[in-house]
Order: C-alpha cells, then structure tokens, then sequence
C-alpha cells in the first residue's frame, strides 16, 4: 500500500508540477499588482474639442441627486443602450442607483459581503491586507516554488516521468492558450 501511494504521489506530483509554479509565480504577481501599474499600459492622447455648456447635463445629475438624497457625486455614471442610468456610489458600485427616466422609476442596489466567503477572498488579495501577510504569501510561494523545482532535480525518472511531466505542461500550456 505504501509504495502505492508513493506512486501516486510521485505520478500526480509530476502531472501538477507545471500548474503548482505557474500558480505561485502568478500569485506572486496579483500580490503586487499596484508594483506592475495593474499590469496595464495607458497611453494618452489628448485632441481639442469644442467647449460645452454643462449646465443641463448638471441639472439633470443633479435634479436625480435631490431625489436620491445624496449631495456627493456619483463616483460613476452610466448610460445603457436602453436610455436606463446608472449612479454608482462607492467602490465598485457598492450603491447603485438604476434610474429609468422614461417610466418614471428608480431602484436602489445595495452590495454586502458574505462572510467569511468575503474574507476568504481578501486573503487572495494580499494587496488590500496587512503588510505582515503579504510578506508571508510572498515567502510561501517562493518556497513552494523552490520545492517543487528542487523535487523534480532529485527524481529518477523513467520514460512514463517525462510523459507525464511533458502530459502535464501541455495540459498547462493548452489552459493558458483556451483562457
């Protein structure tokens, strides 16, 4: 029974050995996603326009703030293909106003945390927690990196080891390429 789970072991091991340092490498990465600018490149370019009078676009925001009771502006303001508004108050829209100005109606869309769901997924983002934490995913996954990479140096392999281990990086090749 022993050396069947050595097999086993050694057999799921190889196959996962791509997927186990692609995740620590990528995790590394999302953990310091501010560092890579959010892994975007912003180019700017500016073009002049014709100045605009604002007053009535103004007036109108306005006029749906008085009915909402908020003086503050909406952090984001939508327009749907279907003439309905959208204010969003907060991050990620944590208050959402949905305004159909041709029916006459407003619904009010309030976000909240499941927990623990909301705090288990906080933990993934290392970026918004403790410094403390931070530093410990970061020693994790490169430690996690370090033994898999080292684990496959001390093998003996056989020929089904290579076929398993290629299997293994085309399968994590072939998801890379799919996503």
């Amino acid at each position: 029974m022993k050396q069947w789970w050595r097999r086993l072991h050694r057999w799921a091991g190889l196959m996962l050995a791509g997927y186990v340092v692609f995740y620590c490498v990528t995790g590394l990465l999302l953990n310091h996603r501010r560092d890579f600018q959010y892994f975007q490149q912003r180019d700017r370019a500016v073009s002049p326009v014709m100045p605009q009078d604002t007053t009535v676009l103004r007036a109108f925001i306005d006029a749906y703030k008085r009915q909402i009771n908020r003086a503050d502006d909406p952090r984001v303001i939508r327009i749907r293909d279907n003439g309905v508004i959208e204010f969003l108050y907060g991050a990620h829209g944590k208050t959402t106003y949905i305004i159909d100005p041709e029916r006459g109606t407003m619904a009010r869309v309030d976000k909240s945390e499941r927990q623990p769901w909301h705090w288990l997924n906080r933990l993934h983002k290392s970026f918004q927690t403790s410094g403390l934490w931070l530093a410990l995913t970061d020693v994790v996954g490169v430690l996690i990196i370090f033994l898999t990479l080292s684990g496959l140096l001390l093998f003996h392999y056989t020929r089904r080891d290579i076929w398993l281990l290629l299997g293994g990086l085309f399968v994590l090749g072939l998801g890379m390429v799919l996503a």
